[in-house]
C-alpha cells in the first residue's frame, strides 16, 4: 500500500467537515423486530331480533239485513251486526343501550401557567438557534438552511394549535461566524430568555457550556469529541466512534466490484485524519469478505486542495485503486473528480458531505455511478413515511428548498416537541431532558435509525461495545444522471446490520417508524 503525506501550508482552519462521515451512520437502538400478525378476530354475529307479526284483523261480516213486512207504514230497522275483533297486541323488541363514547382531551392542549421557566410565557415556547452563516470556509448553507427546517416544523405544529396553548418560536438566531460558538453560547446561558437551543455549526466550541448550564440542546451531531458524554445534548445522530470499523463503506466496495481501495482525508482535520484511518482498518477487516483491499491512503491532504490533486491521482491510478473513500467536503470531491476525468482514471467515489441536489445535479455525469448516504431516510425513499412527507409539504407551503440542513433542522425540531410532550404541561427544562434521556429506540418518527438515549451519550470504542447502536445502517444512494436513487428498495431505504459480534454479514433493508 502507498503511503503518501505533504506538510500544512500554514491554514488553521478548525473543521469538523468530515466527521459525519465517521460515525455510526444513522446509529441504531433498537433490535431488529419481527412482528407477528395477531390472528383474525372472530366475532359472534348476536341473534336476530325476532318480531311477532300480529296476526291479520278479523272482521266478521253482519249477517244479511231481513226486513218484515210490517202492517202498513211500520219499518223495523235491523240492528247492527258487523263484529270486529281486535288483534292481540304485537311483540316488541327492546333495542339495546346507546353506547357512550368518551372522548379524552388533547394532551397537545392542556394548558398550565408556568412560573420561573425560563424562555417561556403564557403564550410562547422560546428557543435560540446558534448556527454557522458568516465565513464558511466550505461556502454551503448551514444556518439558513437549518433555520428552514425549524421554522417548517414550527408552523407546521403551530397550526395544530401549537402544544400547551402555547406557540413555538425562534426567539434568538445567533450566528457564530465560524469561531464564535462559545461565545453565542454564553449569551444564550446568560440571557435566560430562551428555554432550550438548536446549534448547526462546524466548530462547536458552545456545546460544554449549554449542556453544564442543563439547556436542553439539538444539534447536527458531526461533532464525535464535543456531544460525547454530554446528556443534555441531543443530535440527530447519537455520540459517535469515529476510530470504529464499519461495514457500510466496504459494502459499498463490494458493490462496486472494486478490489483496490483508496482513502484520504485532510490533515488540518482531526476529524478528517481518524475518518480516513477507520475506513483503511475497515477495508482490512472485512479484505477476504468482499474481495478488495487497501492500496493507497493518505490522510494529510491539503484543505480546499489549493495546489490541486493530480499528483495523488496518478500515484492512485498507478496503484490500480477502483473505489476512493473521502473524508473531504464536496468542494474537494469535485475537484477530484474533475482531476481523474482529465488524466482518464475510471473509479467509484463514496461522497461523505455530497447530499447536494443542486451541487449533484449541476456536476451531471462527473459523479456518475458514485455513493452517498445521507444520516437521515432520503428523500428519494418511497415508505410512506407520513413525517417525510410533511416536511415536503410544508417546505414547500412556505416556499423553501428542501435541503440536508433543513431535513437536520426538522428533526431536530420534532425530538424537541416530543420531548416536551413526554414531559407534560407542567414541564421545564430538567423534565424534557429526562423524558428524551427515558426513551430507547427513538427514531423521529421514523427518519432516522433508533437510538437508545439511555446508553449512547456515551461514545463506543474499538475495544469496549457496549454503548455501541444494535443496529449499524446507512440510508445510501447512487448518483445517476445528475440525480440520485436508493441502491436498497425505495420503501425499505435503510441498509442495516446487527451489530452483536460485527461479523461479515449481508445487510438487511429496513425502514423505521412503522
Amino acid at each position: 500500500m502507498v503511503r503518501a503525506r505533504k506538510h500544512l501550508h500554514g491554514v488553521v482552519v478548525l473543521l469538523a467537515l468530515a466527521a459525519g462521515a465517521c460515525g455510526n451512520s444513522g446509529d441504531g437502538g433498537a433490535v431488529l423486530t419481527t412482528t407477528t400478525a395477531p390472528p383474525e378476530s372472530t366475532t359472534t354475529a348476536p341473534p336476530e331480533s325476532t318480531t311477532t307479526a300480529p296476526p291479520e284483523s278479523t272482521t266478521t261480516a253482519p249477517p244479511e239485513s231481513t226486513t218484515t213486512a210490517p202492517p202498513e207504514s211500520t219499518t223495523t230497522a235491523p240492528p247492527e251486526t258487523t263484529t270486529t275483533t281486535a288483534p292481540p297486541e304485537s311483540t316488541t323488541t327492546t333495542a339495546p343501550p346507546e353506547t357512550t363514547t368518551t372522548t379524552l382531551p388533547d394532551p397537545r392542549h392542556e394548558f398550565v401557567s408556568l412560573d420561573g421557566v425560563p424562555g417561556v410565557t403564557d403564550e410562547e415556547i422560546r428557543f435560540a438557534v446558534i448556527g454557522l452563516r458568516s465565513n464558511n470556509p466550505l461556502g454551503t448553507c448551514v444556518l439558513d438552511c437549518y433555520l428552514d427546517g425549524i421554522n417548517s416544523y414550527f408552523e407546521y405544529r403551530n397550526a395544530e394549535g401549537g402544544l400547551f396553548g402555547r406557540d413555538l418560536v425562534i426567539h434568538e438566531e445567533l450566528d457564530d461566524e465560524l469561531l464564535q460558538n462559545q461565545v453565542r453560547a454564553l449569551e444564550v446561558i446568560a440571557g435566560e430568555d430562551s428555554f432550550a437551543a438548536f446549534s448547526a455549526t462546524l466548530v462547536a466550541t458552545g456545546w460544554g457550556d449549554l449542556d453544564e448550564a442543563a439547556i436542553p440542546t439539538f444539534v447536527w451531531n458531526i461533532h464525535a469529541a464535543e456531544s460525547a458524554n454530554r446528556f443534555n445534548i441531543f443530535g440527530h445522530i447519537p455520540a459517535m466512534c469515529a476510530e470504529c470499523t464499519q461495514r457500510h463503506v466496504p459494502y459499498l466496495a463490494k458493490l462496486a466490484g472494486a478490489t483496490k481501495v483508496a482513502s484520504l482525508g485532510y490533515g488540518i482535520s482531526e476529524n478528517s485524519k481518524v475518518c480516513a484511518q477507520s475506513v483503511s482498518d475497515s477495508i482490512d477487516r472485512y479484505s477476504a469478505e468482499i474481495g478488495a483491499e487497501m492500496a493507497y491512503f493518505n490522510d494529510d491532504l491539503d484543505f480546499g486542495l489549493p495546489n490541486g490533486i493530480a499528483p495523488e491521482v496518478t500515484a492512485m491510478m498507478g496503484a490500480g485503486v477502483d473505489f476512493i473513500s473521502t473524508c473531504m467536503d464536496l468542494n474537494g470531491m469535485k475537484s477530484m473528480a474533475q482531476e481523474m476525468k482529465r488524466q482518464g482514471m475510471d473509479a467509484v467515489l463514496y461522497h461523505p458531505n455530497s447530499y447536494n441536489h443542486p451541487f449533484v445535479a449541476e456536476a451531471g455525469d462527473l459523479f456518475e455511478g458514485d455513493y452517498v448516504a445521507p444520516q437521515f431516510e432520503p428523500f428519494e425513499a418511497d415508505s410512506g413515511n407520513e413525517l417525510a412527507a410533511a416536511f415536503e409539504a410544508q417546505m414547500a407551503t412556505g416556499g423553501r428548498d428542501l435541503s440536508e440542513l433543513a431535513m437536520i433542522g426538522w428533526i431536530n425540531a420534532h425530538t424537541a416537541f416530543e420531548a416536551l410532550l413526554g414531559a407534560g404541561p407542567e414541564f421545564d427544562r430538567a423534565s424534557v431532558i429526562a423524558d428524551m434521556n427515558s426513551r430507547t429506540a427513538w427514531d423521529a418518527g421514523g427518519l432516522i435509525a433508533p437510538i437508545d438515549w439511555t446508553r449512547q451519550h456515551v461514545p463506543t470504542t474499538p475495544d469496549d461495545q457496549s454503548n455501541g447502536p444494535r443496529l449499524e445502517c446507512a440510508a445510501s444512494l447512487r448518483m445517476t444522471g445528475g440525480a440520485m436513487e436508493t441502491v436498497a428498495d425505495p420503501a425499505t431505504p435503510w441498509i442495516c446490520w446487527d451489530n452483536v459480534d460485527q461479523e461479515w454479514s449481508e445487510p438487511q433493508q429496513m425502514s423505521f417508524g412503522g
